[in-house]
């Protein structure tokens, strides 16, 4: 077949489809599978077989010279060809037990085109798949949220048993665990519930290495620093709040190194000497 257009040019195609616009979607085959191009309805003149010349055989069909219809003729019968060749593609899909999607050759232009990939933005061709496309995006979000504050709990877990575990397994056993936590400084990051070993080793090498940094610092900082997600940085920060509240009303009552110990008894005596 040959299209031709209002500025005197003229290619061939296999086929094409009519739309609503008054444009036309040219494809490379009868069967309107593969989608070449499209021609709005200002520049189209007709469509004609390859049998056909453009100006004696319209005039000798009595069709008439109108710019911009298409032969009704030869559209009945590129359609008619079309419907056959279909028919027979279908036969052959039952035959083998190929058939069970949707038609491809289906008369919808909106599906044609989007299928085939042809710009929605064209006068006369819509998407039909936006809303869904929105839709499924933010189900998307919605659920990567889940899963990343499921992760953020397993993460956590996992930090504890791996720590205790670690202890558990070292020289003394339980006993090095116990003397482990009566000389860990009140000011330490790992006091503070969710924060284990590895994110206290991010957090110190950012330069957050007390309670006191961790509730001063923003909650981009500990993000950034831990590689952490906002909802856990913020559980940290509640719970350091909570932690120094419990510290105050206790007047810092954890137990004490041997050390500190020791310096505050020498102070005593020295004051007694004095």
């Amino acid at each position: 077949m040959k299209v031709y257009l209002t500025d005197g040019t003229s290619f061939e195609c296999g086929g094409y489809k009519a739309l609503d616009s008054g444009g036309v979607v040219l494809t490379a085959d009868k069967k309107r599978k593969h989608v070449v191009g499209y021609v709005p309805a200002d520049a189209l003149v007709y469509v004609l077989p390859d049998d056909v010349a453009p100006g004696d055989s319209l005039a000798e069909d009595g069709v008439g010279d109108d710019a911009g219809d298409v032969s009704k003729d030869d559209e009945d019968e590129a359609e008619g060809d079309e419907d056959e060749a279909e028919a027979a593609d279908d036969g052959d899909e039952h035959e083998t037990g190929e058939s069970g999607t949707d038609d491809p050759d289906s008369d919808d232009p909106d599906q044609t085109t989007v299928e085939a990939g042809v710009d929605p933005e064209v006068p006369g061709v819509t998407g039909v798949a936006d809303g869904v496309a929105e839709h499924t995006h933010a189900d998307l979000a919605a659920r990567i949220d889940e899963v990343e504050g499921r992760v953020d709990g397993l993460d956590g877990r996992v930090d504890a048993m791996t720590e205790q575990l670690a202890t558990g397994v070292s020289v003394g056993g339980v006993g090095a665990e116990a003397a482990a936590e009566e000389a860990r400084d009140p000011e330490d990051p790992r006091n503070i519930r969710g924060i284990g070993e590895a994110y206290a080793t991010r957090l110190r090498a950012a330069g957050i290495d007390t309670v006191s940094a961790l509730r001063e610092a923003s909650d981009e900082e500990l993000a950034a620093a831990a590689d952490v997600s906002a909802r856990r940085v913020t559980d940290w920060k509640r719970r350091a709040e909570r932690y120094a509240e419990q510290q105050a009303a206790d007047g810092n009552s954890e137990p004490e190194s041997d050390v500190d110990t020791e310096n505050e008894t020498d102070a005593d005596d020295a004051t007694r000497d004095g």
